[in-house]
């Protein structure tokens, strides 16, 4: 989906959200909507959108009451990972699909994977009084690059064949 099509999507759904919750449609929330619609990341945080924000003359105030709205609108899923510090993360809901992520807690390199065992499992399961649309799978722990660094370290910079 291009940011173009994505961009008009959200704005149809924020449209609607704002018109059945009887609130104000205003300028500033469908600029914020456009520049976060350009952001290339899967997944980006406040700071990836400020310059930006600060260009359109959008206050700090407003972007974090937009970024609620569009949360409450199921325009973008917030997510809070924690990488030293906890931080908010936002993905768009509209273009959502399931999805595994391998994350080393060490330098943060993120990587997809894919198991089919673990998605039929998800697929099948039941839940009482829901329905999933879709999931998100993070696994954490080390790469083979930090781990093969903590080796080197542990071991004075001699490596075990």
């Amino acid at each position: 989906m291009t940011s173009v099509e994505r961009y008009e999507k959200a704005l149809e759904v924020l449209d609607a959200y704002i018109r059945e919750h009887q609130l104000r449609h205003t300028l500033e929330r469908e600029r914020l909507l456009k520049i976060i619609a350009e952001v290339n990341e899967p997944v980006f945080t406040v700071h990836d959108i400020d310059a930006k924000r600060k260009e359109a003359h959008i206050s700090v105030p407003t972007l974090y009451n937009s970024l609620d709205l569009f949360v409450s609108a199921r325009i973008l899923y917030r997510l809070e990972r924690t990488r030293g510090v906890t931080s908010e993360q936002y993905k768009w809901a509209l273009d959502a699909k399931n999805s595994m992520r391998v994350i080393c807690t060490r330098c943060g390199r993120e990587a997809n994977f894919t198991d089919r065992a673990l998605l039929r499992i998800i697929q099948e399961r039941k839940y009482a009084n829901f329905v999933p649309a879709h999931f998100s799978l993070y696994v954490y722990g080390t790469c083979k690059t930090c781990r093969r660094l903590l080796i080197q370290k542990n071991t004075g910079g001699k490596l075990k064949k």
